[in-house]
């Protein structure tokens, strides 16, 4: 491994990608904040938006004393707008349990609200500088590649998570990792591996093997007018922030966000469906006397 090393390293430090939230030893806070919004976000959006969002909340104190509808508001363009109300959590717990300090230890920050086993590895690594094994779908995929299983489904997660723990080189294990998810991004992608191009090709034994062009058939998403019942969450709460006071009536909501003449089905669907989950979130609220929706305040 210790050539894997070196050629890794050695590439990153040359060709890195350069994000805000990524530099020398950075500030926990940030770390925090990037990681929340890495969850299911591409780099590019959240590469515009943390700048503003860093600028609105600076620090975990600011961020813990904001009120629901304004980190929605400020969440805009991130999606997943739950994990706005698990980062407010996240921060008033900080504040309240750690005295504003971002835990060190693993156990303490997987306790945090919205913080799983590989954000609470990424924390340790990127802002406290620890040696963690880190593993995310990305290096899942690139580890068994580089191990000859040039399809990550046929791996065992026992057998990458050990050699996960071997891989990395310690005293480095955030230059390791971070340089493994910017090849997952660049080169060793999901249905595909450009691997003339990757700098690992001369130590992966899955090297110009990797033959995945076609998707594999996921499970069909509940969906309304063929469209996922999650996106239609995401433009309730679109819309309702482009309303004056954030907030409509349910006719007029949902004529907005369908943008076709409104069926029985359509009432049906809505009410059912998107309003209860979207009040379970505690994004939104809705008074059944008004039918008036609102951001949750």
């Amino acid at each position: 491994m210790i050539e894997v090393q070196r050629t890794l390293l050695e590439w990153y430090a040359r060709d890195a990608r350069s994000f805000p939230w990524r530099y020398v030893n950075p500030e926990p806070y940030h770390v925090l904040i990037s990681e929340y919004m890495l969850q299911q976000t591409q780099t590019q959006r959240i590469a515009e938006r943390f700048p503003v969002f860093i600028e609105q909340y600076p620090n975990v104190q600011v961020l813990s004393e904001t009120t629901k509808q304004e980190i929605i508001m400020a969440w805009q363009g991130l999606g997943y707008n739950n994990r706005a109300l698990r980062l407010r959590e996240c921060a008033i717990t900080i504040v309240e349990k750690f005295g504003g300090i971002i835990p060190d230890a693993y156990n303490e920050l997987i306790s945090l609200p919205g913080i799983g086993p590989y954000t609470a590895s990424a924390i340790m690594a990127f802002a406290h500088g620890k040696d963690m094994a880190i593993i995310d779908v990305n290096i899942f995929r690139i580890y068994a590649r580089l191990m000859g299983i040039s399809d990550p489904a046929d791996a065992k997660k026992s057998v990458i998570a050990s050699f996960a723990d071997q891989a990395y080189p310690r005293g480095k294990a955030s230059e390791w990792h971070q340089a493994l998810m910017d090849v997952g991004a660049r080169w060793c992608k999901a249905n595909h591996a450009l691997c003339n191009e990757c700098p690992l090709h001369m130590h992966c034994k899955s090297a110009f093997q990797v033959n995945m062009q076609t998707k594999k058939k996921s499970r069909k998403e509940p969906s309304h007018r063929d469209v996922p019942n999650r996106i239609w969450r995401g433009r309730t709460i679109e819309c309702l922030r482009n309303r004056p006071l954030y907030a409509e009536s349910k006719e007029l909501l949902l004529s907005a966000i369908i943008e076709h003449p409104v069926n029985e089905q359509d009432i049906h669907w809505f009410d059912q469906t998107i309003l209860p989950a979207l009040v379970k979130d505690s994004l939104i609220e809705y008074d059944i006397h008004t039918h008036i929706v609102s951001i949750a305040s």
